[in-house]
């Protein structure tokens, strides 16, 4: 179950880079992850309440690991996802953005003692090819004609801060319940968010506001509602069952969910190629995933 709710995850999130990119044409990036986290905290909030009847109470460790959360993968993600989108292809993104699972897989190794025996390696090292050619579409120089440039820059920024918190999620996973820390995380970041849009963007929160209209408000609850409570709520419940590498490796699907939607939405051709890349990242996640022979 855990496996197909990691799957489910993935797809919703493929989504999100088409859906933000058009939100992106509508709403400044800074208040577009604003109202993003604003209705996924009420939402997860309310979630809480009636399923505890309050908030459960958090130690000073949980605090400081959970506002680091709120401050990397919430925050910080979402400031450079919307702001590179506007400055790269949201493809080019997603690509770069799928390489956290290796940043995470080496970190997990120092930190968590985390076995990266030589199946996994293959399996990582096929999920990477595949999300490579996919995002190519077969010809790796394209990736490199256009050089590194701000939108690139921030979504690497966006694969560490990804990185980080799932990380962090690992090492408190044992402690709270995925919807209970989600929900801090959430608001944490919430916080954060509140503050950069107050000190930088202060008139366009009462200008996005007025001009609030069905098409944004569907994309902000697509981006709140399904990606963020139970896209994150899920991804965590991967972290706790599977370890921070094994769940962060289905990061691969996003960019294969991307493209699929965008036959599905936007009639865009499927080739050999994506074919072929889906087939190299599903093989690469099973052999990260598989239990060695006993």
């Amino acid at each position: 179950m855990i496996y197909l709710k990691l799957l489910l995850a993935m797809l919703i999130w493929g989504g999100t880079f088409t859906s933000a990119k058009m939100l992106g044409n509508e709403m400044d990036p800074i208040i577009s992850a604003l109202f993003r986290f604003v209705l996924a905290s009420s939402a997860l909030l309310l979630i809480v309440l009636f399923k505890h009847g309050k908030l459960p109470k958090i130690s000073k460790k949980q605090f400081f690991a959970l506002l680091g959360m709120g401050a990397t993968g919430i925050a910080s993600y979402n400031l450079l996802f919307f702001y590179g989108l506007l400055h790269a292809e949201a493809s080019r993104g997603s690509l770069i953005t799928a390489s956290n699972p290796v940043l995470t897989a080496i970190a997990s190794i120092f930190l968590f003692k985390e076995k990266l025996t030589p199946v996994r390696l293959i399996g990582l090292v096929l999920c990477v090819f595949g999300a490579f050619l996919i995002i190519s579409k077969g010809d790796f120089s394209i990736l490199f004609n256009k050089g590194i440039g701000i939108g690139e820059l921030a979504f690497i920024g966006c694969a560490f801060s990804w990185a980080i918190y799932t990380l962090i999620g690992r090492f408190i996973s044992n402690e709270l319940s995925s919807l209970v820390a989600i929900t801090y995380a959430s608001c944490f970041g919430t916080v954060f968010l509140l503050v950069v849009a107050l000190i930088f963007k202060p008139l366009s929160i009462v200008s996005a506001v007025n001009n609030l209209n069905l098409t944004v408000g569907l994309h902000l609850l697509y981006l709140a509602i399904l990606a963020t409570v139970i896209g994150f709520v899920w991804f965590q419940e991967g972290v706790k069952v599977l370890g921070a590498a094994r769940a962060a490796v289905f990061i691969y699907f996003m960019p294969v969910s991307a493209v699929f939607i965008a036959f599905f939405v936007l009639n865009e051709q499927l080739s050999l190629v994506l074919l072929t890349g889906a087939g190299l990242i599903i093989s690469g996640i099973y052999l990260v995933n598989r239990k060695p022979a006993s």
